[in-house]
């Protein structure tokens, strides 16, 4: 029997779920006031018909794909088709059907680390390998750097080597991956067949004007996958929209696994979906708040840095901040922090074993809870 183990960011949030006392700045979803309230009346007109009803195309509805492939030709000025698109079950829906369409028994995925875990557990359910490539840099004055380094990607290739996946912005350092860089990750894929896969789930939340995507490069290599959600930008977690952009040989490969999988998405978050793309002032409105919400929490954090306590490096993007603790290992700390200060953070190791002395913050709160929580941390250590 095929056992996954449950995440520990998953652990976490059911004891932080459990009671009110709790303060969750721990699982990846934002929490600012819930999914704009224009979106939900939309929603509630659509209920009053019969059009999400029923069993939809296992491509997607074909106005989501079609609004999506305009809406990247105007942004990118390159030519995207319907068939470049493909809806998914949230961003990880997408990552499902690539795992589980191009790995066999013993393939090997190359995950950078630190890393978003489920693209570990991904590759356990497809029965591949997963290979963590550390991108921790050590200096001798005893200070750290990450940095995407891609010669150390490169010499964890083999030839089982099917799948290289990272995010972008990077969940959870917050750092900016320049875009000649997956460049030139991609040319080394192209060489050897690899599929690098793109994962833009914060592509909204990006705070610095170095932050350029990677998705018009698909139009120029069957090599490349960049994955999308609207979890992020929209606070519409629950109701689990993603898409995925592809070339086209690979979704006509992907959507049967797809229908095989799902039969269809969620038609009611897909029309939701659609709805929000004709509204960016509400995406706008998400990245004032989160930005508003990342200084002060900055600002906040600053009497644990003063006091030697933690250090970080301010995000570039993505809504989380990492915290460089005194501890070897900080899942201790993490979790007393979670039993007697009632705030629930994820330990660095549920990244990768090089991040084991690290703690992810989640600065996509409402304020009042956000300035609660650090106040209680800043309570525990001073």
């Amino acid at each position: 029997m095929l056992e996954i183990p449950l995440s520990g960011i998953k652990k976490i949030e059911e004891i932080a779920r459990s009671s009110e006392e709790y303060i969750s700045l721990s699982q990846g979803s934002i929490k600012i006031g819930g999914i704009p309230q224009a979106i939900k009346d939309h929603v509630q007109t659509l209920l009053k018909t019969d059009k999400t009803d029923y069993y939809d195309s296992c491509w997607g509805i074909f106005a989501l794909r079609d609004r999506l492939a305009s809406m990247l030709s105007a942004n990118y000025g390159k030519q995207f088709s319907t068939g470049n698109i493909l809806p998914t079950h949230g961003c990880i829906g997408g990552l499902s059907l690539l795992y589980l369409s191009l790995l066999n028994p013993g393939d090997e995925v190359i995950i950078p680390e630190p890393a978003y875990p489920a693209y570990t557990t991904l590759a356990a359910a497809a029965r591949a390998k997963a290979v963590t490539v550390s991108l921790l840099h050590t200096k001798e004055n005893g200070d750290y750097d990450w940095s995407f380094d891609i010669e150390r990607i490169k010499a964890a290739t083999t030839e089982k080597t099917k799948i290289i996946i990272f995010s972008n912005p990077w969940n959870p350092l917050g750092i900016v991956i320049p875009l000649e860089t997956i460049k030139k990750l991609l040319a080394w894929c192209e060489e050897r067949k690899i599929v690098l896969v793109v994962d833009q789930a914060y592509e909204d939340y990006a705070f610095t004007p170095t932050f350029t995507s990677a998705t018009p490069l698909v139009l120029e290599s069957n090599w490349l996958v960049t994955a999308h959600t609207f979890s992020k930008n929209l606070a519409m977690s629950g109701w689990r929209i993603g898409y995925l952009v592809l070339p086209q040989v690979l979704n006509k490969a992907l959507v049967g696994m797809q229908d095989a999988l799902l039969n269809c998405l969620n038609n009611t978050a897909q029309y939701a979906a659609l709805f929000a793309l004709d509204h960016p002032e509400m995406i706008e409105e998400h990245y004032k708040i989160i930005a508003q919400n990342r200084q002060r929490a900055i600002d906040l954090l600053q009497p644990l840095v003063v006091a030697g306590h933690v250090s970080f490096k301010i995000p570039e993007g993505g809504f989380y901040i990492f915290l460089k603790t005194n501890e070897e290992d900080a899942t201790a700390l993490c979790m007393d922090l979670l039993h007697n200060a009632k705030v629930a953070l994820i330990p660095g190791i549920t990244f990768g074993e090089s991040a084991a002395s690290f703690i992810r913050l989640n600065f996509a709160r409402d304020m009042h809870l956000l300035e609660e929580g650090i106040r209680r941390i800043n309570a525990y250590f001073i």
